[in-house]
């Protein structure tokens, strides 16, 4: 429900039911062979937002119920389980104008828990967050200290692990520096922008011919290198 992931935490292969029972043994071992009987004669129950999970207490079904929709956290905890909402749109407006409340976009998008159990901030607590991270509950118990930001981009990521992925995929390393310097991780917002550090920084072949070649395949580590290069593909002597 969380990660849309139907696939089985024990052997990984995908499961078209899911069966919640604190039960074991002779109990579950008839699953899934009287599956829709049980739904059928109301001694399993499913879910209203995924009827292909069942359980086998209604009062827990009606618990997950509530924690997967789209569920005011604060009328929840005061005792009130019908503030619903059919948008995050509209439940990110009732907290703002109702509560003063706030929820972290990033985490939406990288805080794998439900939308219920995710942290409601002040404005001043968000923008802490954002760059510092918290002073109490969950993300300052495990360690947080805020979402990483592109330099380039400026957008935020749940952890550094995203914004790893961010860069590697959309933005670009100098492959020289990094067979030099394998633990150092420079990055340049575009091809532009490494072409200028290979003028800079390294041997840049700007001859007529090279300039509709990929800018790595006319840059070279050595002068030695760029010497070879030019005369081979030129025909031009260096003094």
């Amino acid at each position: 429900l969380i990660m849309s992931d139907p696939k089985c935490l024990a052997c990984q292969k995908p499961s078209e039911n899911v069966f919640v029972t604190r039960h074991q043994g002779s109990f579950t071992a008839k699953y899934p062979h009287d599956l829709r009987s049980r739904i059928k004669d109301k001694t399993l129950f499913t879910m209203k937002a995924c009827p292909e999970i069942c359980f086998d207490d209604e009062e827990v079904r009606d618990e997950m119920d509530v924690k997967c929709a789209l569920t005011c956290s604060v009328c929840y905890e005061k005792g009130n389980s019908n503030v619903k909402f059919n948008s995050m749109k509209a439940l990110k407006a009732h907290l703002r104008e109702m509560h003063g409340k706030f929820m972290c976009d990033v985490c939406l998008r990288g805080r794998q828990v439900f939308v219920t159990e995710q942290v409601l901030y002040t404005r001043s607590e968000l923008n802490r967050h954002y760059k510092r991270g918290d002073t109490k509950g969950p993300m300052a118990e495990a360690g947080f200290k805020g979402h990483p930001t592109c330099q380039f981009c400026k957008s935020r990521f749940y952890s550094d692990q995203e914004l790893y992925s961010h860069m590697q995929t959309k933005h670009l390393q100098c492959f020289l520096c990094k067979k030099a310097r394998p633990n150092e991780y420079v990055y340049y917002k575009n091809l532009a922008d490494l072409s200028n550090h290979f003028a800079s920084a390294h041997h840049y072949c700007t001859h007529e011919d090279c300039k509709d070649k990929h800018p790595e395949e006319r840059v070279f580590n050595s002068k030695e290198e760029f010497r070879v290069h030019y005369v081979q593909n030129h025909g031009e002597s260096l003094s």
